[in-house]
């Protein structure tokens, strides 16, 4: 816990766009994903629309796949986990399709990207990258 606690909705985050305008719990995060994912926020043409994917070059440089509001992340025979993040003051929220497991990240607020820039303004790999990436492989797949 942050002490004393700080709040977090006073934060402009209008340089990332409508995407980081939410101020949850990490609970209603879960139950937002369950919700959106078995058909009760959307109908299931809308929810397929938001599920159809399109190469997308991330910051990273590296393509992966993105949809309208929803990011695929997979394990070999592992099954889809959609979800959204982690970007802004830190978060990340997945669930898995059907709706069998879900897992949430949420960070003190600290900044985002600890990655240093290479002279070409690339972002090079940090160690917490595969500590997040590896968090998250366990979170979803046990």
């Amino acid at each position: 816990m942050i002490d004393p606690p700080r709040d977090y909705s006073v934060y402009d985050m209008s340089w990332v766009g409508p995407s980081a305008s939410l101020i949850s719990t990490v609970t209603d995060l879960n139950r937002f994903f369950g919700m959106l994912l078995a058909g009760e926020i959307v109908g299931p043409s809308s929810l397929a629309q938001m599920q159809r994917t399109v190469p997308v070059v991330s910051q990273e440089g590296k393509t992966i796949d993105y949809c309208l509001g929803l990011h695929p992340m997979e394990g070999p025979g592992q099954g889809t986990f959609w979800g959204h993040g982690p970007h802004g003051l830190g978060w990340w929220g997945a669930i898995h399709d059907p709706c069998r497991r879900q897992a949430a990240d949420v960070r003190r607020g600290e900044p985002q990207r600890w990655n240093k820039l290479d002279s070409s303004g690339k972002p090079q790999s940090h160690p917490i990258d595969d500590a997040l990436a590896t968090l998250y492989r366990v979170a979803m797949y046990g």
